[in-house]
């Protein structure tokens, strides 16, 4: 224990590689079927943990491997109740989002007009590929990410990358959309 706690605290790539192959799995795996959190939520907040105990390690001694082990657990416990509580009641479920999608811009025999985010969105989507609209999709409705890559063609390794950072082009693509009034091209 202590070559590990000595590793640890030179906080370079090897002490995170060494963290993570004795404990992430593990703490990913309790997140995953004791707190019921997605796999993305549950790896973020794995490494989340994992980098905070390497650049907290130099305030803390312990005297054996548990009561390290018991310290880990206690940081990762901490972020899944805050994770939880931040994220409590914003959760939107798929089918209102397919449901607004499909939503033509006006309706026959109303004057209700689609929304300018609405609208945005529709058409940031509809410019990227049809297999990444295939992953945000099935990553939305919580498909595991070695069901998604048969459908994307994608090597499974690789398609959380890809899922983050379609996620936030879309956000950003969207919001610099309705910033600019870009929906009223149309």
């Amino acid at each position: 224990m202590f070559d590990l706690i000595t590793q640890l605290k030179k906080k370079d790539k090897e002490s995170i590689r060494i963290l993570y192959e004795r404990y992430g799995k593990k703490l990913y795996g309790y997140a995953i079927t004791q707190w019921k959190v997605s796999e993305d939520d549950a790896w973020d907040l794995v490494y989340k943990t994992l980098y905070k105990v390497i650049d907290s390690i130099d305030n803390y001694t312990f005297k054996d491997e548990n009561r390290f082990v018991g310290f880990l657990f206690k940081v990762f416990t901490n972020y899944l109740r805050n994770h939880l509580r931040d994220t409590k009641g914003k959760q939107v479920s798929t089918t209102e989002l397919l449901d607004n999608l499909s939503i033509p811009l006006k309706e026959e025999g109303s004057n209700k007009e689609e929304s300018p985010l609405m609208r945005c969105l529709k058409k940031v989507l509809e410019a990227l590929e049809d297999w990444q609209r295939v992953l945000l999709l099935m990553k939305a409705q919580d498909y595991a990410y070695k069901d998604i890559a048969p459908y994307v063609n994608r090597p499974e390794k690789q398609l959380k990358v890809y899922n983050l950072r379609l996620r936030s082009t879309v956000m950003d693509q969207t919001n610099t959309c309705v910033e600019n009034k870009g929906y009223e091209a149309e």
